[in-house]
């Protein structure tokens, strides 16, 4: 049965990225997303910003694990964080939990305890881009389905991720609705702050990068365009079905900047121009990652 589910799995990645990149290559024929860099300089630096932000993921990784009493190198976390970057496009999220837990355990008891932490670390990343991203949002969309949506998200997981008897009650419904247990542990606020301050610098470098990026494109954008980022990785990121939130992403950041007052070309151009700049930004901590780990290997 797994044999003829894996295969079927690979297809539908495949069949997936082309039909992006056949819409790619529409968009540009019919001269969305042919860019214009209005301000290299601006350019250069949101890449410097991205990169930044990339390898800040890697040290709020580290600081998840060291406020559970776990030890791990800087090389160590950049290793395991930055080769399973890319994980995060297979359907289901689960790789990406798994894949940076599992290079730093030596059993299953290691993997189970340092997963539940990459979990963790996860939700409150999560629960931070919807944070940022709350206000603009209601701003332009009113109570519309999307800004209803983001504040019941907010509620949701601050309720869940620091609120014992709703964490118990939530986890006990899960079991009794789907007859599987959901082993994901309590986060005490106070102990959590090291691991918020984290995740918000990783906020703060992506979406300074990604107000830079637009400015490099275009000279109509305004600050609070820059709120489209975190907003629509939030939500790619519990977009459980499509890898890495392709497509939705997209839609999300057009649908914001025209309602910020961006016409839709210009919009469209940022929006696909957009995944490929954050690309860069996986490429290049995956490289530094396999770098680090080749170098090591040397020394030992």
């Amino acid at each position: 049965m797994k044999t003829a589910i894996y295969p079927m799995k690979r297809i539908f990645n495949i069949v997936l990225l082309l039909s992006f990149l056949f819409l790619v290559v529409f968009l540009v024929k019919q001269e969305y997303i042919i860019p214009r860099i209005v301000h290299p300089w601006y350019m250069l630096f949101s890449f410097l910003l991205l990169f930044a932000g990339f390898y800040s993921s890697t040290l709020s990784w580290r600081t998840a694990l060291a406020s559970h009493g776990i030890r791990c190198s800087r090389s160590e976390a950049l290793i395991s964080h930055g080769q399973s970057v890319f994980a995060k496009y297979i359907p289901g999220k689960i790789w990406v939990i798994l894949g940076r837990a599992g290079y730093i355990s030596s059993d299953r008891k290691e993997l189970k305890e340092r997963a539940f932490i990459s979990l963790k670390e996860q939700l409150i990343y999560l629960w931070a881009g919807f944070l940022i991203s709350s206000i603009p949002t209601l701003l332009f969309y009113g109570f519309q389905w999307i800004s209803i949506l983001v504040s019941l998200m907010i509620v949701g997981l601050t309720l869940f991720l620091f609120v014992d008897s709703v964490h118990k009650l939530l986890l006990s419904l899960f079991q009794k609705i789907t007859r599987r247990s959901l082993d994901i542990p309590l986060v005490k606020f106070s102990a959590s702050l090291p691991m918020i301050g984290a995740v918000l610098l990783i906020w703060a470098c992506w979406t300074t990068g990604f107000y830079l990026f637009m400015l490099a494109i275009s000279t109509a954008i305004t600050p609070i365009m820059m709120f489209a980022f975190p907003l629509s990785v939030s939500f790619g990121l519990i977009a459980v079905i499509l890898p890495g939130g392709l497509g939705l992403r997209e839609g999300i950041i057009i649908g914001y900047l025209v309602l910020a007052g961006l016409d839709t070309e210009t919009a469209t151009s940022i929006s696909f121009l957009n995944r490929f700049w954050f690309i860069v930004g996986e490429l290049f901590i995956f490289l530094l990652a396999t770098l680090v780990r080749v170098v090591s290997k040397k020394r030992e």
